[in-house]
């Protein structure tokens, strides 16, 4: 299938800063810092075997590893742990096809990119880095990573079918992430108690997604049906809870900032963004929003909230802290006015780190993780040993969990603006998706106009350079 994307962006940037910062940062001595950089450990756990078996490949690259190791620096380990100790299917394929394996250097979340750029200044760079936000178009900029497409034949048909998405992400003609699937535990989705829509008398929000009927109009006077009935028993509810603006947002059918391929594009005037917002500002003005964090295992056990959205990661908690019950997961609704359903699920890759010399090593990584995301005999090995992991998922919910990346069904919606610099991931994106829902601003306009010449100033940077 081919992921088609909706593109889009954030605050000022100078690309001659410190491998350590980005925009708005200054950089400072924040690469001397770290102390994690230099250490590397083994697997939490002695691997004893795998309850469910992957086979080893039949058709192998042209290389040769065997005894190599992978240098992995990560704020998770790739190898069996204690809390994980099951290979997963593409380690299974790279240790039993290739001979390899993952050496992985621990890092945290709050040093994760001063600890790779510690590395990478000091000549001891991992091979790889996980994709994440800032790595497109920041980090590359930077020189940080290494071009892919030594790597990948994107005449392969593995690589073919995600070429669209990778040429979403050329860099001055060059591909530097080569996207291996989508991040499963990150696709934010909605969810619902099947037995308070029944009990409420609402018509079943998947079911009305499969007729091509669930949209703002439905969703939205769900929600205030179901607060109004509580106020009439004296009952506190909320319409909608968890993490959720910025996915509702996406189904306007466009981001904040586009790019074509050389120049980034201020979207913030938009009217379908507009319009959107107003939905928004309308669900605030009606007091559905339940505040505060929420976490999957209390979500729905007093059914005083209607919709949950989070991460896939909290469905499995969510559903074991209901056990007679069945939590239903549902696309988030459409624009009455469209056909199309958008959703924005984040694109699953490693970087390949500058000053690794390890080619070879990486390419066989590349090409284990796309396979078993590929390839039907993988996908469903995945399967088996996520839902063998994950007790509260069923196998139909995990199917349709999957249905999201499904371009027949689904649009892929992704904001560049994350990606410009720090300060636009940390600050600037979240208040022009989420400022309305967390009482930031009254009015998507007001938003709008006072961060416009914020996010030109961001994008000319990029679009100015030489």
């Amino acid at each position: 299938m081919n992921y088609k994307k909706i593109i889009a962006g954030s605050m000022a940037l100078s690309l001659t800063l410190s491998l350590t910062a980005c925009g708005g940062e200054s950089g400072g001595d924040a690469a001397t810092e770290t102390t994690t950089a230099d250490v590397t450990t083994t697997a939490a756990t002695e691997w004893t075997g795998d309850n469910i078996e992957v086979e080893a490949l039949d058709e192998t690259l042209d290389v040769d590893i065997n005894g190599k190791s992978l240098k992995w620096l990560g704020i998770y380990d790739l190898n069996p742990t204690n809390d994980s100790p099951e290979r997963s299917p593409e380690l299974a394929l790279f240790e039993d096809t290739y001979g390899a394996k993952i050496e992985y250097i621990p890092t945290t979340s709050d040093k994760r990119f001063e600890d790779l750029a510690t590395n990478i200044m000091g000549g001891t760079s991992p091979d790889i880095f996980a994709y994440e936000w800032r790595s497109f178009p920041c980090d590359i900029a930077k020189g940080q990573y290494q071009p892919i497409d030594s790597l990948v034949n994107w005449e392969d048909p593995k690589w073919a079918d995600v070429k669209e998405t990778a040429d979403s992400f050329i860099w001055k003609g060059e591909h530097y992430i080569a996207p291996l699937g989508y991040s499963f535990n990150d696709t934010q989705v909605l969810m619902y108690n099947k037995s308070t829509i029944q009990s409420e008398g609402f018509d079943d929000p998947y079911e009305l997604y499969q007729n091509g009927e669930w949209d703002w109009n439905t969703f939205t006077d769900m929600m205030k049906t179901f607060v109004e009935n509580g106020s009439s028993d004296g009952t506190e509810r909320f319409g909608i809870g968890g993490w959720w603006a910025n996915a509702f947002v996406y189904t306007a059918g466009e981001t904040m900032v586009t790019y074509d391929g050389t120049n980034f594009g201020n979207n913030l005037r938009s009217g379908k963004i507009e319009k959107a917002q107003g939905v928004l500002e309308d669900i605030f003005k009606n007091n559905l929003i339940k505040r505060g964090w929420i976490g999957g295992e209390s979500a729905f056990v007093d059914d005083s909230l209607l919709f949950y959205s989070m991460g896939t990661w909290a469905y499995n908690a969510a559903a074991l802290s209901v056990p007679d019950d069945e939590i239903q997961i549902v696309p988030f609704p459409k624009d009455p006015d469209s056909e199309d359903y958008y959703v924005s699920n984040k694109v699953f890759a490693y970087m390949w780190v500058k000053g690794s010399e390890n080619g070879d090593v990486v390419k066989a990584w590349f090409d284990c993780n796309r396979t078993v995301n590929f390839d039907e005999k993988y996908t469903e090995a995945t399967k088996e040993k996520y839902l063998a992991n994950n007790p509260g998922w069923s196998s139909e919910m995990y199917d349709i969990a999957m249905d999201f990346y499904d371009s027949e069904k689904f649009t892929q919606a992704y904001d560049y603006g994350y990606g410009l610099s720090t300060l636009m991931a940390d600050d600037v994106m979240g208040v022009l998706y989420e400022g309305i829902a967390n009482e930031q601003f009254e009015s998507w306009v007001q938003a709008r106009e006072e961060y416009y010449p914020i996010v030109d100033e961001e994008i000319n940077v990029y679009n100015n350079a030489e």
